[in-house]
């Protein structure tokens, strides 16, 4: 089965002119041409998705929050996703520019960091993951309280 396959395959080889045919088309072969659109068809603008507020920012999942804050850099689409995580209660790690989330409640808090269980954003795998015995040190905690 599979060789008579490869012979009628073989047999009917494209040919380099077989993508130069004319083809016979015409609007007259169409009895309603122009057609007529109904009107359901069209979109009109939705001002509930306004893309450049807060309100629709803050409704995202994380991972698309994710997406938007490490590939709109420098845009208010940018700040708003980061807004967005920080309600979220994810927090960013400005050494190694990764979100963490606490995971359980620390096993210590100093003045100087905590340690604990986290989930945080691995940009590498593009997925959420979890880290024990994690030292969050203050110092690199961005503060920005990101009010506008």
């Amino acid at each position: 089965m599979q060789l008579e396959m490869l012979e009628a395959a073989a047999a009917n080889l494209p040919q380099p002119n077989d993508s130069n045919k004319v083809r016979s088309f015409a609007f007259s072969s169409f009895p309603n041409f122009p057609a007529q659109i109904p009107a359901h068809h069209y979109h009109s603008y939705d001002p509930k998705h306004n893309f450049d507020s807060f309100e629709y920012f803050k409704n995202l999942v994380p991972d698309t929050l994710f997406f938007i804050f490490y590939f709109y850099e420098g845009t208010r689409a940018q700040y708003y996703a980061a807004k967005a995580l920080k309600e979220q209660h994810w927090r960013f790690h400005k050494k190694i520019k990764m979100w963490f989330q606490r995971y359980e409640e620390p096993k210590e808090i100093v003045d100087s960091h905590e340690t604990g269980t986290y989930v945080y954003f691995d940009i590498d795998q593009w997925q959420q993951r979890t880290k024990e015995d994690f030292k969050f040190e203050y110092k690199w905690l961005e503060e920005d309280s990101m009010d506008e």
